[in-house]
């Protein structure tokens, strides 16, 4: 046991679509493996809004309420029985743990457990994070230790920028290359901040003025194009054709159509953002491009064995990425809900809504 017993804890309970619930829960029981984090910072995910809007794979079951959040920071609170190399107060970041994977296939053998059959599973129960709380649980394995230089809130985007480097690493790219990334939300920003991390000039595509500001204060593009304006588009169109890689994160019906259109012959597409219907495209254009579609679902251990997140939390660390830049609210667990109105408004600005919780300086 964590604590005392039928002690609680502030929670989130998610009973579908708009209708989230802060109420008192259990504090979470360890396992031996396990790890008791008292949260610092969880960030509204894309996946999540998606599912507030009632689209997409991951919605809630009104009959089965749930917590939810997988993009979280915190301090360690309590430790398992078999959990060495942390101590209580240590900061961490947490990998979500639904990308949890069996580590004996073929696939996790080879660095991908992202695409493992069981990922997710533990002792055969799907599992999944619950970072909307004053405290979640993981396996000690998913914790990964912070600097005291690194805020805790921006450490909770890590699961975006590990997005971000596994997407670029799919794909091969003569140094300083340029990319066009769609998208001016979190992911598409921290997606942009990590390959101009690593020499690319970004051009980075949206139809909202104020995400695609933030985007420029933050260097997560080298230029951007307001695709709601003719000017955007007029740029846009004068790109037709000419990137090596572009990359989706829009996620958007037209989106892959767009990317295509902008791709350069015999180039790569990479998708990340999430369609929540079948997206339209030519492919007859695509066949005349002999353009390569690839698809990014998350992260893993892709380039020498080395995991994405760890390659995420080194930017971060080494600063050559700038979190707090794409952090444009900040609130407290009780206003949860407020924040998912936020992030849903197109006219409020909303990059990264991050929550915080436990009283954790952020």
């Amino acid at each position: 046991m964590t604590g005392p017993a039928g002690a609680t804890m502030a929670a989130a309970v998610f009973h579908g679509g708009t209708d989230i619930r802060i109420t008192r829960v259990p504090v979470p029981v360890l396992a031996d493996d396990e790890v008791l984090v008292e949260v610092a910072a969880a960030g509204i995910c894309g996946s999540d809004l998606l599912a507030y809007r009632g689209l997409g794979p991951w919605q809630h079951d009104p009959a089965s309420p749930d917590g939810d959040g997988h993009e979280l920071s915190g301090r360690i609170a309590a430790l398992g029985e078999g959990v060495t190399g942390f101590a209580v107060g240590d900061r961490v970041a947490v990998e979500p743990i639904h990308l949890l994977s069996c580590g004996r296939c073929a696939l996790c053998r080879a660095g991908r457990g992202y695409l493992c059959a069981e990922r997710g599973m533990r002792n055969r129960v799907h599992v999944h994070s619950r970072g909307f709380a004053e405290y979640d649980k993981a396996p000690a394995s998913q914790l990964h230790p912070l600097p005291d230089h690194v805020g805790l809130a921006e450490a909770a985007l890590l699961d975006c920028y590990a997005c971000g480097v596994h997407a670029l690493h799919l794909v091969t790219l003569r140094p300083g290359a340029p990319v066009a990334v769609l998208g001016s939300g979190a992911i598409g920003q921290t997606l942009g901040q990590v390959a101009g991390a690593a020499g690319h000039p970004v051009s980075l595509l949206g139809h909202r003025a104020a995400t695609l500001d933030v985007a420029l204060r933050a260097g997560a593009a080298s230029t951007t194009w307001d695709t709601s304006t003719a000017a955007g588009r007029h740029a846009r169109d004068e790109a037709v054709g000419t990137f090596p890689v572009v990359f989706d994160a829009a996620g958007s019906g037209d989106s892959l159509a767009e990317s295509l259109r902008l791709v350069a012959p015999g180039g790569d597409v990479v998708v990340l953002g999430v369609y929540p219907t079948a997206p339209s495209f030519d492919p007859h254009l695509a066949y005349q491009r002999e353009a390569a579609v690839r698809w990014s679902n998350s992260y893993g251990a892709c380039v020498d064995g080395v995991p994405d997140f760890r390659r995420a939390r080194d930017l971060l660390v080494a600063g050559a990425v700038d979190a707090a830049a794409l952090i444009t609210h900040r609130l407290p667990l009780a206003r949860l809900p407020d924040g998912f109105r936020a992030l849903a408004d197109r006219d409020a600005g909303a990059v990264k809504v991050m929550v915080t919780s436990g009283g954790e300086e952020t």
